[in-house]
C-alpha cells in the first residue's frame, strides 16, 4: 500500500492561513494608526466650522399681538423689529427687515425654544480621512422685545477611513460613564440627551461643512466623486457617501446635471428601489435627458418620476395631462413590482382609461388599487379580461363593486338556502317603520354581502351567523327611500326580547342621535309585539337525501344499519366542526347532490328531510351540509325526480 500526503490541498490551506493572518495585522495597524490620529485632534471645533454651524441652522422670529392685525416680531437673523399685519406660530415667511427665511414663534405663549442639528467635518490625515462628528444646540429666549441665542457644541464621534475604494471605517466616541469618562473609545455614539434609541449622529442625514471638501478629496479615488456638490444640496454622511460612491459611481453623474433628489435618494437607507431602477443606466439618456433644459425639469424629481418620464414622452397625450401621466406611472410601477401583470392592456391605454374615470377617481393609486382588485376578481369569475367590455367598463366603480360582490357571494353560496329560510320565518316578527325610518330583513346572502360593500363595513362576513341562527341582520333605512343604504343593525337571534348588538352606518360611522331615538322605539315595540307563538325551533329548512330502500325500509347507505322513518326525527352524535366534511353527524344536501350520489344503487330511494337551521352545520362542500338532527318528511316519487332533473337540465 502506497501512502502519501496531498500537498497542494496542505499548500492551499497554508496560504488561506497566511492572507487570513496578514489581513488580520494590517486591519490592527489601520486602528492603531486612526485611534492615534483621532487622539491628536484638537479638542474644540474650528471657529469657522462652528460659525457655518451657527448660519446653517434656521431662525427664528417672535411675535406679540398688539391688536387684531397688528403684530410687533423681533427676528433672530438681524435682531430688528418689525411690525406684521398677520401671525401664526410655526408658519416661515420672510424678514420685512433682511429677507431672511424665518419660523413664526408666538412670544406670550413660550419664553424660548431650543433645536439642534447633526454635523460633519472632514480633514484629511496623510492618505487617510478623519471625521468629527457633532451636535450643534440652539437655544433662544424671548423677553422684553429682545432674543438671546447660545450655542452649544457637543463632539460625539470621531471617523478614520483610508483614503482608498472599499476601505474599513473605525468608529470611536467618548465614554459617558465609569472610570475614564471622557476619554475616547471604540464604537459609535448616539445624539446627545436622546438616549440610546434616539437618532445616531453617524446616520446618513447629516449637515456636512462642504468647503474644504475640494482639498481633501484632491488627489484620491474620490476627487471626482461631487461630495461637495452633495453636501451644498442635500444631507449626507461623508464616511457613508464614500461607501455608496464606490457601489453606485452614477452619483458623479446625477450631481454633476443637477439630479439631487435623484442622488439622494439612492444613497438612502430604504433606497433599494431606486438602486434598482438605477442598474442599467449608463447615460443620461437612458434617462431619456437629452438636454440641460431636461434636466434642469428633472432636477427635484425623485428617480422614480424621472423614469415615468421617460416613459411617456412617448405617449400621445396633451401637455396639461403629464403631470397626471407622471404620477400615474409612478403609481402603476410601485403597484407592479407585485405578482399582479397588466399584459391584457397597455400602460397608455390604462392611463387614458383612467382619465375617462375621473369622476370616480382623483388619484391614480386609488384607480390602480380597484382596477387591479377588478381585473383579478373577473378572472377568479371565469370572465375574459382581453374582451374591451371586461377590461374597461363603462363604470369601474360600479364594476369593481359589481365583481367583488360576485366573489363573495359566490362563497357565501352554501349559505343562500338558510338565509332565505330565516328571512321566511322571522321578517315578520322583526320588520318595523315608525313612518319616517324603518328596518327590513335581507333576503339572501347576496343582499347581506352588497351590505357590507356599499357600506364599506364587514357586515358580509356575518352571512354564516344568519344561517346558523347566531344573529339576525336588518337594514335601517329612511321610508322615503328605503333602497338606499343608511344603517346596518345586529341583533341576537331570541326573538322575545330586543338585544341590539351593534348598529354601524358607512365605514362603521357610529349611530347618530336620530338613529339612535329610532332604535330605543323599535326596541319597545319588539319588546310589546306578539311573536305568533314563536318557540325557537319554527326555522325549518327542508334538504334530501339517498338511502337504500329493502322491503320498505330505508337504510343508510354510509354504515348500512341506521333505519329512517317517515314523521320521525333522528338525531346523532355531531362534529361541531365547520371546515371538514366526512366527519361524524347526519348529512343531507340538494335534491341534485343526493340523486347523484345514489345513482349507481339499484335500491336509491330519495328522502325529503326537514331540519332546524340552528341545528345546521355547513362545511366547505358543495351543496352538502351536515346537521345535529332531522325529521324525515318523505319519499321524493322517481317522476318528481325525473322532472325536477329536466328543468335543471333546461335552465
Amino acid at each position: 500500500m502506497c501512502m502519501y500526503a496531498d500537498y497542494s490541498a496542505i499548500e492551499q490551506t497554508r496560504a488561506q492561513i497566511e492572507a487570513a493572518e496578514a489581513e488580520i495585522r494590517t486591519y490592527g495597524k489601520e486602528k492603531k494608526q486612526a485611534f492615534k490620529s483621532i487622539r491628536q485632534m484638537p479638542e474644540e471645533l474650528p471657529a469657522f466650522v462652528q460659525e457655518w454651524a451657527k448660519k446653517s441652522m434656521g431662525k427664528w422670529m417672535f411675535y406679540i399681538k398688539v391688536k387684531r392685525g397688528s403684530y410687533i416680531a423681533v427676528c433672530e437673523a438681524c435682531g430688528k423689529k418689525v411690525h406684521l399685519t398677520r401671525a401664526r406660530s410655526s408658519r416661515v415667511v420672510e424678514c420685512p427687515a433682511c429677507g431672511a427665511v424665518v419660523t413664526l414663534k408666538d412670544g406670550t405663549k413660550t419664553g424660548g425654544i431650543g433645536t439642534s442639528q447633526a454635523c460633519a467635518y472632514v480633514e484629511r490625515d496623510g492618505d487617510a480621512f478623519t471625521q468629527r462628528l457633532f451636535e450643534c444646540y440652539k437655544s433662544c429666549y424671548f423677553h422684553g422685545l429682545e432674543i438671546d441665542v447660545k450655542y452649544h457644541f457637543t463632539e460625539e464621534e470621531r471617523n478614520f477611513r483610508r483614503a482608498a475604494r472599499k476601505a474599513t471605517m473605525f468608529s470611536y466616541h467618548p465614554k459617558t460613564q465609569g472610570r475614564n469618562a471622557g476619554e475616547w473609545t471604540t464604537g459609535s455614539g448616539r445624539v446627545h440627551g436622546q438616549g440610546w434609541s434616539g437618532w445616531r449622529l453617524r446616520d446618513r442625514a447629516i449637515h456636512t461643512y462642504p468647503y474644504n471638501l475640494p482639498a481633501v478629496l484632491h488627489g484620491t479615488p474620490y476627487q471626482y466623486s461631487m461630495l461637495e456638490t452633495a453636501a451644498e444640496n442635500n444631507l449626507v454622511n461623508p464616511m457613508f457617501y464614500f461607501n455608496d460612491y464606490d457601489d453606485e459611481p452614477r452619483l458623479e453623474l446625477l450631481y454633476k446635471v443637477g439630479l439631487y433628489r435623484a442622488a439622494a435618494e439612492i444613497t438612502e437607507y430604504y433606497g433599494d428601489d431606486a438602486r434598482r431602477m438605477m442598474r442599467d443606466v449608463r447615460s443620461l439618456k437612458d434617462l431619456g435627458i437629452g438636454s440641460r433644459a431636461e434636466a434642469a425639469e428633472c432636477a427635484r424629481m425623485t428617480v422614480g418620476q424621472i423614469v415615468a418620464r421617460k416613459e411617456i414622452k412617448a405617449w400621445n397625450i396633451d401637455e396639461e395631462e403629464r403631470e397626471a401621466a407622471l404620477e400615474f406611472v409612478v403609481c402603476l410601477n410601485q403597484r407592479s413590482g407585485t405578482d399582479f401583470r397588466y399584459d391584457f392592456i397597455s400602460r397608455e391605454r390604462m392611463f387614458k382609461y383612467f382619465l375617462a374615470q375621473r369622476a370616480d377617481y382623483h388619484e391614480a393609486k386609488n384607480f390602480i388599487a380597484d382596477y387591479t382588485d377588478y381585473i383579478s376578481e373577473c378572472s377568479l369569475l371565469g370572465a375574459n379580461v382581453n374582451d374591451t367590455a371586461v377590461k374597461m367598463p363603462h363604470s369601474l366603480k360600479k364594476a369593481h363593486d359589481w365583481a367583488t360582490t360576485e366573489r363573495k357571494v359566490q362563497e357565501k353560496q352554501a349559505y343562500e338556502e338558510l338565509v332565505a329560510a330565516v328571512y321566511e320565518s322571522l321578517h315578520a316578527l322583526t320588520e318595523w317603520s315608525d313612518g319616517k325610518l324603518c328596518v327590513i330583513m335581507p333576503r339572501s346572502a347576496r343582499e347581506i354581502v352588497e351590505e357590507g360593500i356599499r357600506q364599506n363595513h364587514c357586515v358580509g362576513r356575518y352571512v354564516e351567523r344568519v344561517a346558523t341562527g347566531e344573529s339576525v341582520i336588518l337594514f335601517l333605512r329612511r321610508v322615503e327611500d328605503p333602497e338606499k343604504n343608511f344603517y346596518t343593525v345586529e341583533i341576537k337571534k331570541d326573538m322575545r326580547r330586543c338585544h341590539i348588538v351593534q348598529v354601524r352606518g358607512e365605514h362603521n360611522k357610529a349611530a347618530t342621535d336620530e338613529v339612535e331615538a329610532f332604535c330605543k322605539k323599535y326596541s319597545r315595540w319588539f319588546n310589546k309585539r306578539s311573536t305568533g307563538g314563536y318557540n325557537g325551533d319554527s326555522v325549518s329548512v327542508h334538504y334530501y337525501k339517498a338511502v337504500h330502500k329493502r322491503d320498505g325500509r330505508y337504510i343508510s347507505g354510509w354504515d348500512g344499519k341506521t333505519e329512517y322513518h317517515v314523521g320521525e326525527w333522528i338525531e346523532a352524535e355531531t362534529d361541531e366542526e365547520s371546515d371538514r366534511v366526512a366527519v361524524k353527524g347526519l348529512h343531507v344536501a340538494s335534491l341534485a347532490f343526493a340523486v347523484d350520489y345514489g345513482k349507481n344503487w339499484k335500491d336509491a330511494a330519495i328522502l325529503e328531510v326537514e331540519t332546524n337551521i340552528h341545528d345546521v352545520i355547513v362545511p366547505d362542500a358543495k351543496d352538502q351540509v351536515r346537521t345535529r338532527r332531522f325529521r324525515v318528511v318523505r319519499e321524493v316519487p322517481v317522476e318528481e325526480i325525473a322532472t325536477n332533473r329536466a328543468a335543471e337540465h333546461a335552465a
